[in-house]
């Protein structure tokens, strides 16, 4: 199986924080492959500058938190699908993903409310489950 995890996920995967036993169980399986958008490892540093993600330094923690991943280009024809959605969400970094899911033919796991209502991509939304 070829899964594009979106920040989210990647996130939570990583930290150990509850996720649907299905996603756990795939991306722990070594004989799947595991993709991310670059622009998740920006979201990153973001929320984590706002104190909105709990993490150490984040450089650090990026370089472990990216093995196994396989990180692919944000390309000009993955920017230019991106912008051409007519959709009303306005995330560039969810556009991004979006985009690289549609171009090379991935299903994008993700927990987001948002993208979860829009068209145009391989998705499979999973319910964000609370830690405990």
């Amino acid at each position: 199986m070829r899964v594009l995890a979106d920040t989210g996920v990647w996130f939570r995967f990583v930290r150990r924080l509850p996720l649907s036993p299905k996603v756990e169980a795939t991306l722990e399986d070594s004989g799947n492959q595991r993709f991310l958008c670059p622009i998740s490892s920006m979201e990153v540093v973001r929320k984590w500058r706002t104190g909105r993600l709990p993490c150490p330094d984040p450089a650090t923690w990026l370089d472990l938190a990216l093995e196994g991943f396989e990180l692919l280009p944000i390309t000009e024809p993955i920017a230019r699908q991106a912008a051409l959605w007519e959709w009303e969400h306005r995330d560039p970094a969810d556009r991004l993903i979006a985009a690289t899911a549609c171009l090379h033919g991935l299903e994008l796991w993700h927990t987001d409310t948002i993208l979860q209502k829009l068209a145009g991509f391989p998705q499979r939304y999973f319910k964000a489950r609370s830690p405990g």
